[in-house]
């Protein structure tokens, strides 16, 4: 054996234990760091500090009582008049429509009429701005209401105006609870219950107890479709779904003894 190889062989035989120190010594490094911020409070307890912060949440899941759905009806034609001539129209018998599946006609508003030009583009694909090709006229049409299986209905129906000639685009349906300001008074006072909970079980770890609540702070709710957990700084108000969880928190601190 050359002396290279002889060198080489010390040089594993040297790293080797090196190696598994080092992985036993990050894995109790780790492991010490779980367990410290765990006992951090009740570190905070027992050295006088004589305060114990905790963050307390409460969970609801709630259904919405409110639906509001718009469909945009559109007429385009080479002709301005024309084109409002037909809007003038279709509109009427979409409000017809409506009316017919049982929604009140004081649930239906309809918006004022937006005309549009378009241009045709040349060869380069810039478009023609001192021609017109046609004009689209446009309503909105709304509908407000607590009948919410009543709406998903009409909202799914609509599509057969298209068979009458009448051009709508229908909207997903948006999904409202009316009874946020009474939730969040509920859910706040079930947010704090569970931080003085979670306070005093904490101070029973360090053998003392809650005495009183130093201040407080409230989260912004946090509303998502069913099942699913999102949470943002600004605070969600999901209106995609019928059925909401809502998230609130509250962060207290607490004096102990």
């Amino acid at each position: 054996m050359t002396p290279t190889q002889e060198s080489r062989q010390g040089w594993r035989w040297l790293t080797a234990p090196l190696v598994l120190a080092t992985v036993i010594g990050l894995s109790a490094f780790c492991s010490a760091t779980v367990l410290a911020k765990a006992g951090i409070e009740v570190f905070r307890i027992k050295h006088g500090e004589k305060r114990i912060v905790v963050t307390g949440s409460a969970t609801k899941r709630i259904h919405s009582d409110f639906v509001v759905w718009r469909a945009g009806v559109k007429s385009q034609a080479t002709e301005m008049a024309q084109a409002y001539r037909k809007l003038s129209s279709d509109v009427p018998t979409v409000v017809a429509f409506l009316k017919a599946r049982g929604i009140d006609e004081k649930q239906i508003k309809v918006s004022a009429t937006t005309i549009y030009e378009i241009h045709p583009r040349d060869k380069e694909g810039r478009e023609m701005a001192e021609t017109t090709a046609a004009f689209v006229t446009e309503q909105q049409v709304e509908v407000s209401s607590g009948e919410i299986e009543k709406v998903e209905r009409v909202s799914r129906e609509s599509t057969e105006l298209i068979d009458r000639g009448v051009y709508i685009h229908s909207e997903a349906p948006l999904y409202i609870y009316t009874k946020l300001a009474e939730l969040k008074v509920q859910m706040v006072a079930e947010a704090s219950h569970d931080a003085r909970n979670r306070a005093e079980q904490m101070a029973l770890q360090a053998k003392s107890h809650v005495t009183s609540l130093i201040n407080s702070r409230m989260g912004v709710l946090q509303i998502n479709p069913a099942y699913e957990t999102e949470v943002s700084a600004e605070g969600n108000n999901d209106r995609t779904s019928f059925a909401k969880d809502v998230l609130a928190v509250a962060t207290a601190t607490y004096g102990v003894d």
